[in-house]
């Protein structure tokens, strides 16, 4: 299914037209890409050779200790680090406005490791995925990704490896690229299906969930090997992938379908189909796993899944022009979206549904993620090269 709907560095246009007609056949030429393409996932033949001074390693399963670089204080592990982590500081209605630092030239998509030392950014005009400090949005390392344009960016469970997803504006090189967090450099590559957006690993960290922005089906890989476990077909461009804690299923967004889609983690079978707004774009899980928050990109709202029904809830109208991407505090009291036409980051109530602040952040603002400390909030801005940090930490 070819479905075109103009991409400006992951920026949307607000209107969107849909063409079908592709050649009968080309799923297949797809699929057996990524078996291929898996004898390539752990640095084979036409990997990216290892940088210089760096350790090879498999599949981004390094040496140190996940996220940690050289020089890095060696991070504590194990059950007394884990009982020993502080609370996430409690979320302000009103957050404080930090600098908009410039990092690279389109940065477009942000995730930050889960022990919070680390944040890796997308960026498509640059060529290369940036690390940056998630403190100060100042560039720590450049890690150029040759396969395609860099787009989206996710971590697995335990911080070692960097997924992400490549790909030009014609769909016409298409891959997953995943980076050794432990070196900074690639590790491998698989070629995939049309325009692989915000993939997710499962809660174990085993299995890859790949969306297609140009696909009506999106797979499933090791995470390990980068090997295609299943193909799932589902509604016309499946955009994001959350889960829920306790509940074996996976929800993805289907942008040109306004439906989120429930998937078996046990067998890949759809569960259910939930309606929701105009252009469902991102989605994410409360903390405690009660609510799913899914933008509406076309309808400027935000609405709210009980995954315990699978049913619509709530709807927060008017959060902004364009939200694209959502994120939650880690206390849960607030959520916050990525309004790309207005250049705004709003800040959702979460219990009562009200907007409690909208603040300008910079040029089509296209992604939006918080330090696990819920302290700092990332907000990449594409249209202006900067990433501007907030301050979310209530007083």
């Amino acid at each position: 299914m070819d479905l075109h709907h103009t991409v400006t560095h992951g920026k949307h246009y607000r209107r969107r037209t849909r063409r079908r007609g592709i050649a009968l056949g080309l799923g297949a030429v797809a699929l057996a890409a990524v078996v291929v393409g898996a004898l390539l996932w752990s640095g084979g033949s036409g990997s990216p050779e290892p940088q210089a001074g760096a350790a090879a390693t498999s599949a981004g399963v390094g040496e140190h200790a996940p996220g940690a670089h050289a020089g890095d204080a060696a991070a504590p592990s194990g059950p007394a680090a884990s009982s020993a982590a502080p609370a996430p500081a409690a979320s302000a209605a009103e957050p404080g406005v930090g600098p908009a630092v410039p990092v690279g030239s389109s940065p477009h998509h942000l995730a930050v490791t889960p022990d919070g030392r680390s944040a890796y950014v997308a960026d498509p005009v640059l060529g290369a995925v940036l690390r940056i400090d998630p403190d100060t949005a100042e560039v720590t390392a450049t890690i150029p990704v040759p396969q395609a344009p860099p787009q989206m960016v996710t971590t697995s469970p335990d911080g070692s490896r960097v997924f992400v997803s490549a790909y030009d504006e014609e769909f016409t090189t298409d891959a997953v690229v995943t980076i050794d967090t432990a070196t900074d450099t690639v590790a491998g590559a698989v070629p995939v299906g049309r325009g692989p957006y915000a993939m997710a690993t499962d809660p174990g960290g085993r299995l890859l969930y790949v969306p297609y922005y140009d696909e009506d089906h999106l797979d499933v890989l090791d995470a390990a090997t980068g090997a295609l476990v299943d193909r799932v077909d589902v509604a016309p461009s499946p955009h994001w992938v959350a889960f829920v804690p306790g509940r074996e299923a996976a929800y993805v967004t289907n942008h040109f379908s306004d439906v989120v889609t429930v998937l078996s983690l046990e067998d890949h079978r759809v569960l259910a189909t939930v309606p929701v707004s105009d252009g469902p774009h991102a989605l994410e899980t409360s903390p405690d796993g009660t609510r799913i928050a899914v933008v509406g990109y076309i309808s400027d709202d935000v609405t709210l899944i009980d995954p315990a029904t699978d049913t619509v809830v709530a709807t927060v109208p008017g959060v902004g022009a364009g939200p694209q991407d959502v994120t939650w505090a880690p206390d849960g009291r607030h959520l916050y979206t990525a309004n790309v036409e207005d250049g705004t980051v709003a800040v959702v109530d979460a219990a009562t549904g009200a907007v409690t602040a909208r603040i300008p952040t910079g040029t089509d603002p296209t992604s939006v993620t918080v330090t696990p400390d819920g302290r700092r909030l990332l907000v990449t801005n594409s249209g202006d090269g900067t990433v501007r940090v907030l301050d979310v930490a209530g007083t």
